[in-house]
């Protein structure tokens, strides 16, 4: 069964060695930035543990999805008992659980019994923008995904069949997923160059001004918002090189990243940002 997700070969022929000698691991992190193919290439695993082209209804396969903040101990709780009987038709049972940064306290606790005792019958894969618990990541296999060069953006808009000029490849970040959208989706490619020349203007305007735009920042959603504020990071850890401020604005805005994470009082994190530009 042939790869579909694009790149990452050295993490594949790992994967593929583990199947030929019957040897998979019964935990993995896919750990790495939003776009760059994590949760594609775990699925497709999941298809080559199971021996199946297709995952839907398949009764040995299990998909946890943390989208929206944390994901529940109770959640998790009825995965270990799905997990607590044996595979109906194939060698194994596989799990994905998606965004496991997601994964609180009580819930990374729960997985974690099932992740230092486990069953020769079981394969979990998790998969990860951020670092889980490290007591979760201990219990791993850890594969890290990185950013993509942009001989590998070029390479992957010519598999595609769009084209990606140098302009939508520095824009991309290093995700194909990213650079395939801001190449399909015109309104998405103007969105985004609004946003860096919106930072700019917020960059040059004395403090006082800046508040001014605050409100309309403020009424963003939080996942929008951050959004914003990583559009903005990466955006500035492409100037680094060439904007003596730029590491200064990269590390306001991880911080601002991580406040809207643990604190929902948007204005306030907001007015902290605008006095480090």
């Amino acid at each position: 069964m042939p790869w579909q997700t694009f790149g990452h070969d050295q993490v594949k022929s790992i994967l593929e060695k583990q199947l030929e000698n019957q040897q998979p691991a019964q935990a993995y992190l896919f750990m790495g930035p939003e776009g760059l193919g994590k949760k594609s290439l775990a699925l497709e695993f999941a298809k080559m543990v199971l021996r199946t082209e297709k995952l839907e209804n398949h009764p040995d396969f299990i998909f946890l999805a943390g989208e929206e903040g944390d994901i529940p101990v109770s959640k998790v709780r009825s995965l270990i008992a799905e997990l607590s009987t044996k595979p109906f038709v194939a060698s194994r049972k596989v799990v994905v659980v998606d965004n496991a940064q997601n994964l609180n306290a009580s819930s990374s606790n729960a997985l974690l019994k099932t992740l230092e005792e486990p069953s020769l019958t079981t394969v979990i894969i998790l998969v990860a923008s951020q670092k889980p618990l490290p007591t979760i990541v201990s219990r791993c296999q850890v594969f890290r995904f990185n950013p993509f060069s942009k001989k590998m953006l070029k390479e992957f808009s010519l598999a595609k069949k769009f084209q990606a000029g140098e302009k939508l490849v520095e824009l991309s970040f290093g995700s194909p997923a990213r650079l395939e959208r801001l190449s399909r989706d015109p309104g998405f490619l103007e969105a985004e160059n609004d946003s860096i020349t919106r930072l700019a203007k917020l960059e040059k305007m004395p403090q006082g001004e800046r508040l001014v735009s605050l409100p309309e920042l403020a009424a963003l959603e939080p996942g929008q918002l951050e959004n914003v504020f990583f559009g903005w990071m990466m955006h500035k850890v492409g100037a680094l090189r060439n904007e003596p401020t730029a590491p200064k604005v990269v590390s306001a805005l991880q911080q601002a990243i991580f406040e809207l994470k643990t604190n929902k009082n948007k204005k306030l994190i907001l007015q902290g940002l605008f006095l480090k530009l």
